[in-house]
Formats: C-alpha cells, sequence, structure tokens
C-alpha cells in the first residue's frame, strides 16, 4: 500500500469546499508519516511506518529466496505507531 498522506491532504481540502468540518463531520487519517502532515490544518493523523526496515526485510527475504532458502516467517511484522493529530479528534486545536 503506497503512502496515502498526500490524498489525505486533498480529502482535508475537499471537505473544507464542501463546508465539512474535520474532525466535526468528519474523521481523516493518512499513511506514511510524512513531515508535511504536521502542519496542516487540520494537522493530520497519520500511521506512521519504516520503510527502510520494510525494504530491509524484503531484500532480505528476496535473497534468500534467490538461494532457494524458504523463510521461516511467512509474515514479517514491521510495526507501526500512529501520529494522532487534529483531524481525527486526537487533539483539541489551537
Amino acid at each position: 500500500m503506497p503512502p496515502t498522506d498526500a490524498l489525505a491532504e486533498g480529502v482535508l481540502t475537499e471537505a473544507r469546499v464542501r463546508g465539512l468540518r474535520v474532525p466535526q463531520d468528519l474523521a481523516v487519517c493518512g499513511f506514511g508519516g510524512a513531515d508535511f502532515a504536521a502542519h496542516l490544518a487540520p494537522s493530520l493523523t497519520t500511521v506512521q511506518i519504516d520503510g527502510a526496515d520494510i525494504g530491509a526485510q524484503a531484500a532480505r527475504v528476496l535473497m534468500a529466496r534467490c538461494r532457494g532458502e524458504i523463510p521461516p516467517e511467512p509474515v514479517i511484522d514491521v510495526g507501526f505507531r500512529i501520529v494522532e493529530r487534529e483531524s481525527t479528534g486526537a487533539c483539541a486545536a489551537t
């Protein structure tokens, strides 16, 4: 899944155009943890991931497969962090 913080920014803009209040009428959350998310109005809640770790894990699995090995774990949990901000009502607007 590609990062969607930029799409979520578009949702914030469209909500404003339609007269919807965020987060009172519509909660918005992005994915990717883009730096700009903190500077939007309202600030954007986002799911932050470690892209470098995902790439490293994928490379490790691919290299193992190239050697004919089957990785021991079919699913690798690299974790995530939810950065709560104004767009989901997680914190009060200032």
